[in-house]
């Protein structure tokens, strides 16, 4: 039950966050890789279905009891007696076993395609490589590819990354731009984030807030690559930035790749907000930075102080007192029943804002066992 509490809270939470990630004011402003990060933040909660010692409890009577009575009660299947709850849980991580695992699949039939793929040796290429490598010493160890595909220039790979070219060919200044932005993208290990974000959002497939989410999170690490790439750009080489962007997303076929980043993504939403913000974005000063970790560490603080849990109210609406002589508890798996001068009054799944000393026995067992 502490599932459901813990992710409904946090979609409640997502329902006020995804607005506010598409404010341009926040984004031409503010860090889109620490925003990427902290929405992979929002999902790993997701993942903790803990109660923090510091954390809020909100007890709610409507609806959330009705659907932890639900949860634990039995359904047979071919003679074997099973809750509901686990039953859900089993269908839950099968399914999500099942798309991680054909992520996997077609990542795996990627890399043995580029693997069986020769260096480029294109010679507009080489030159504008080896430019790049006077500004960016590291990326000399990132192996760039051709392939006869019609898909956008993208980068993949964690420990080895590669740069995988179309075989359509661009003159040398679309060549130079393509090129730094995939370059970038490996030395910031933007994939690592990519690939966070597609496995948790495969783990919580049953969650839509988790798909516009992720939609999020890829959009955001391209305009935080936007950003760094364009900061020491003139006028005219932004103008010409933009134009490759565009030209590139008419020319050639967008295929998503899982844990792959491709030189244009999320459809032409994406591609012109990022052609608005390409001009627009802000130097990132001291007071910015401390603003952003100021909002992450709010996030964080957000996502663990609040929960709720389902309580029932007695029928009598006399206020009553629990203590160990009036009053104890019977352990059913995770539940606990709790019973008031030898009545049954309802069930807890957290015995936390309960006296410590009322007497605790298991199902089956009698108070004089």
């Amino acid at each position: 039950m502490t599932i459901i509490t813990i992710n409904l809270s946090l979609s409640i939470f997502l329902i006020f966050l995804l607005p506010l990630l598409n404010l341009e004011s926040l984004l031409k402003n503010l860090s889109g890789r620490l925003l990427a990060i902290c929405c992979i933040a929002v999902m790993i909660r997701a993942l903790i279905p803990v109660e923090f010692p510091f954390s809020i409890t909100i007890l709610v009577t409507e609806v959330l009891p009705s659907i932890r009575d639900v949860m634990k009660y039995p359904v047979t299947i071919g003679g074997f007696s099973v809750k509901i709850s686990a039953l859900l849980l089993f269908l839950w991580m099968a399914t999500a076993f099942i798309l991680i695992a054909k992520k996997f699949f077609i990542y795996s039939r990627l890399t043995k395609t580029i693997r069986r793929l020769p260096e480029c040796q294109d010679s507009a290429v080489l030159e504008v490589l080896h430019s790049l490598y006077e500004k960016y010493p590291s990326a000399r160890n990132i192996k760039v590819v051709k392939t006869n595909l019609e898909i956008s220039p993208l980068a993949t790979g964690f420990k080895n990354p590669v740069i995988l070219l179309p075989e359509y060919r661009f003159g040398k200044a679309e060549y130079r731009m393509i090129l730094e932005h995939e370059l970038l993208h490996c030395i910031r290990h933007d994939t690592l984030i990519k690939f966070a974000a597609d496995i948790l959002c495969s783990i919580y497939w049953w969650n839509p807030l988790f798909y516009l989410l992720r939609g999020k999170i890829f959009e955001l690490i391209e305009l935080g690559n936007d950003r760094q790439m364009t900061e020491s750009f003139s006028a005219d080489e932004k103008s010409t930035y933009m134009q490759c962007l565009a030209d590139t997303a008419k020319k050639i076929h967008n295929d998503s790749f899982p844990f792959a980043l491709s030189f244009n993504t999320g459809g032409e939403s994406n591609l012109l907000l990022r052609l608005r913000l390409i001009t627009e974005f802000k130097a990132a000063g001291r007071g910015k930075g401390i603003l952003a970790l100021s909002a992450t560490l709010l996030l964080l603080w957000c996502l663990t102080c609040f929960t709720m849990e389902p309580y029932e109210m007695p029928e009598s609406g006399d206020y009553i007192r629990f203590d160990k002589h009036n009053s104890y508890f019977v352990q059913d798996g995770d539940l606990y029943e709790v019973y008031y001068q030898g009545q049954f009054l309802h069930t807890v799944d957290s015995l936390e804002y309960y006296d410590p000393h009322i007497p605790i026995y298991q199902k089956g067992e009698t108070k004089d066992d």
